[in-house]
C-alpha cells in the first residue's frame, strides 16, 4: 500500500482545498448560490490495518494459541485504531504443522496482504516459516517460539546456519534466556552440585537443556545420568518419571508446556516424587498459569522454582492494569502467553504510530520498531537493534498459593538479560 493510499499529502490537500473555496464562491450558470454541500468533499477513510495471527487452536498447544488470540482481541477492544486507522485481527490455527503454517502465512501475505505478522508457538514451525516471511519482506512479529538461533547468526549455535532477518523480531523471549540465566543461579546461588535433565524431545526442549546444561557447568555444576525426553505431546508420562526417579540426584531441571506440562505434573504427583524427596525446577512454562489451572498439575507444582520474563503476581502498574482487563473480559487469569501476544500488539502500535501510520514502507517499519521502548506488564521492554530479539528482566519464581489460587511468586531477578547471538 503506497503512502497516499489512506490520506492526501500536505501539498494535495492544499491544493484540493483551494479548489474547492474556488467551486463555493464561482457563480453557477442560473445564477443561484451553490449550497455548502455540493462545494465539500468527504475525505477518503483511513484503510485498515490487518494484522496476521499464525497461532495454535487445536493440538498439544491449543490452550497457548486461545490465550494469545484473547489477548490481541482485547488490546483491540481497547484500543481500536492504530495511528488513526482502523484494526483488523486475521486468524490461522498453525496446529504444530508446518505445512499448514507455511499456507497460512502465504495467504495472508498474498491474498490477505496483511501489514505484519505475529504469533507462532512452536520453535520447529517459526523455523519453518523464517524464509517465507524473509523472502517476502514481511515483518514478522513473534509472540512465542523461542528457539535461539531465529535471531542469531551463523557459528552462534554449533551446526545451525544463519536464521536472523532484518524483518524478523520477537517480542516472547530466546530459549538462552530463559534457560542459561537459573543454570547460572541453581549452581551458583541455591549451591546445587548436581541435576538431571528431562525435557520435551522437540527443537525447543533440546536448546532448553542445552541452555541450563550451559549456564549451571559455568558455575561449576554437573548434568548426572541420562536425560529423559518424551516426545512433544506424549499422553503417557509413568515410564518417563520413573526414569527420573531411577536417578538418585534429587535435584532435576524440566522443559515442558501446554498439555504436556500438566500431564508430566500430574504423573510426578501420582508417583510420589515430592515424598521421595525429588525437587522441581525449570523454564517457567512448566508451571505457567495455564498449567496451574489444572488442580493436580498445581498441587504437584507447588515450591517448584522456575524462572521466566512475568509472573502474574509481578507488582507494576502496567502488569496490576492488564491482569485486571483480562480478568474482567475473561473471568480468569492470564498467562505469559497472553502477555507475549499483548506485547506484540503494543510494540507494533507504538511504532506505526511514530510513523504516523505508515505501514507500507517495511525498511521504515524496521527502523521504527527498532526504537521501540515501553513499560510492559513485564516490566521495561525493548528490542536489540543488532538481533531483535527482546531485552527484558529474568524473574526466579516459586510456586505458592495465594487467596486459594497457586500462582508464581517472584523470589528473585536477574536484570536486563540479553541473548548474547550475534
Amino acid at each position: 500500500m503506497s503512502k497516499g493510499s489512506y490520506r492526501l499529502s500536505r501539498r494535495k490537500f492544499l491544493l484540493a482545498s483551494s479548489a474547492a473555496v474556488a467551486a463555493a464562491c464561482a457563480p453557477t450558470s442560473g445564477g443561484a448560490t451553490p449550497s455548502v454541500g455540493a462545494a465539500t468533499s468527504t475525505p477518503p477513510t483511513p484503510q485498515t490495518i490487518k494484522i496476521g495471527q499464525i497461532l495454535p487452536f487445536s493440538g498439544v498447544y491449543t490452550d497457548l494459541g486461545n490465550s494469545m488470540k484473547r489477548a490481541a482481541d482485547l488490546y483491540i477492544k481497547l484500543n481500536p485504531t492504530i495511528a488513526n486507522r482502523p484494526v483488523k485481527l486475521l486468524y490461522a490455527d498453525e496446529a504444530n504443522d508446518a505445512t499448514k503454517a507455511k499456507t497460512a502465512a502465504t495467504q495472508f501475505i498474498e491474498q490477505d496482504q496483511v501489514d505484519v505478522v505475529m504469533g507462532i508457538v512452536p520453535t520447529p514451525i517459526a523455523y519453518a516459516l523464517r524464509d517465507v516471511f524473509h523472502n517476502a519482506q514481511m515483518v514478522y512479529i513473534g509472540t512465542n517460539a523461542g528457539g535461539d538461533w531465529l535471531t542469531r547468526t551463523a557459528g552462534s549455535i554449533p551446526n545451525q546456519p544463519s536464521s536472523k532477518s532484518p524483518y524478523i523480531f520477537r517480542a516472547a523471549f530466546s530459549s538462552w534466556q530463559i534457560s542459561e540465566p537459573i543454570g547460572e543461579y541453581l549452581a551458583s546461588k541455591k549451591g546445587l552440585k548436581e541435576v538431571q535433565l528431562s525435557y520435551a524431545n522437540y527443537g525447543f526442549g533440546q536448546e532448553s537443556a542445552r541452555d541450563f546444561t550451559e549456564g549451571f557447568r559455568k558455575q561449576g555444576g554437573a548434568i548426572k545420568g541420562d536425560d529423559v525426553k518424551p516426545p512433544l505431546g506424549n499422553s503417557d508420562f509413568v515410564s518417563f518419571v520413573q526414569q527420573i526417579k531411577n536417578n538418585p540426584t534429587k535435584a532435576t531441571y524440566h522443559f515442558y508446556s501446554g498439555a504436556d506440562a500438566q500431564k508430566f505434573l500430574t504423573t510426578w504427583d501420582q508417583l510420589g516424587m515430592k515424598a521421595a524427596g525429588y525437587v522441581l525446577f525449570g523454564a517457567g512454562f512448566l508451571t505457567e498459569q495455564d498449567v496451574l489451572e489444572n488442580a493436580a498439575a498445581a498441587k504437584a507444582a507447588e515450591g517448584a522454582i522456575t524462572s521466566l520474563h512475568w509472573a502474574v503476581t509481578l507488582d507494576n502498574p502496567e502488569n496490576k492494569a492488564f491482569v485486571d482487563a483480562y480478568q474482567k473480559e475473561y473471568s480468569k487469569l492470564p498467562d505469559v502467553f497472553a502477555v507475549q501476544a499483548w506485547d506484540g500488539m503494543r510494540a507494533f502500535d507504538e511504532a506505526v504510530k511514530a510513523l504516523k501510520g505508515e505501514t507500507s514502507d517495511k525498511q521504515k517499519l524496521i527502523r521504527a520498531l527498532e526504537d521501540v521502548k515501553f513499560n510492559s506488564p513485564r516490566g521495561a521492554f525493548e528490542f536489540d537493534k543488532d538481533t531483535h530479539n527482546v531485552i527484558h528482566d529474568m524473574y526466579i519464581r516459586q510456586v505458592q498459593q495465594q487467596a486459594g489460587k497457586y500462582v508464581n511468586v517472584i523470589i528473585d531477578k536477574v536484570g536486563r538479560v540479553t541473548d548474547p547471538g550475534k
